[in-house]
């Protein structure tokens, strides 16, 4: 399988993962570049139809989201007390179908590595068989930095390449010496990169996301952009000139 998108983990729920796919999502349309977005499983909430919508996805959703329930929890309890059982396989196809429609992918994950699907299958093992990199989502705060080293080194145990982190600011505090200085504390612990700070947004937007987002954010170190977009202008200089 090629990979052609990024898988959107976190330290845990609700560390920013929607939050961060969506600001992600609307940098890569910003670029041109056709995205497509996938939530392979969600219990409780709309996040994956919002985005969805915010994206202007025309993808068939049952594609998007295979697998939805009522109740906020880990899937397998989720799936279990509605009396059904996730099909890894079933996700790992309808991503290939998504892939297939669009230059790149973001999936976002249910919380973080080690959250279970099935028996013996966890999201790590769904990162794995999908061949994808993951960015690990973390909060800025106190506290951080033990969640963070801990899920990058459970993904460098797996075999799984962290692309770097994206710390996610989900409320309007600005913070004090601990978000300051957290960013820097775990790149020198880890060896991974920091890939910027999603900031706090009044408006979700479009727009908004790209006045505030652009230069916060690397967004092409994350989706390896530099030599797509030198591949655009050729194509661009294909179509004025004739060689």
């Amino acid at each position: 399988m090629k990979r052609k998108g990024i898988f959107v983990t976190a330290t845990d729920t609700g560390a920013g993962k929607t939050y961060a796919s969506l600001v992600l999502g609307h940098l890569l349309k910003d670029k041109k570049i056709d995205v497509g977005y996938m939530k392979p499983v969600q219990c409780s909430g709309d996040d994956a139809s919002k985005i969805t919508n915010a994206l202007d996805l025309k993808d068939d959703f049952n594609l998007i989201n295979p697998y939805y329930f009522e109740e906020p929890l880990s899937p397998n309890t989720a799936a279990k007390r509605a009396g059904r059982k996730i099909d890894p396989q079933k996700i790992i196809k309808a991503y290939q179908k998504l892939s297939a429609q669009h230059e790149m992918m973001i999936v976002e994950g249910a919380g973080g590595l080690l959250v279970p699907l099935c028996k013996d299958y966890l999201i790590a093992d769904l990162i794995k068989d999908l061949e994808l990199e993951v960015i690990i989502v973390s909060r800025l705060g106190l506290g951080t930095i033990n969640h963070t080293l801990l899920s990058i080194n459970q993904a460098k145990s797996l075999g799984i390449n962290v692309k770097g982190v994206l710390f996610c600011n989900t409320s309007k505090n600005k913070g004090g010496i601990p978000e300051q200085t957290n960013p820097s504390v775990i790149k020198d612990y880890s060896g991974v990169d920091i890939l910027g700070q999603v900031p706090f947004l009044d408006k979700v937007d479009q727009q908004a996301i790209v006045d505030k987002c652009s230069n916060a954010i690397n967004i092409n170190k994350i989706f390896n952009l530099s030599d797509k977009a030198i591949t655009n202008k050729l194509v661009e200089m294909d179509k004025r000139y004739v060689w």
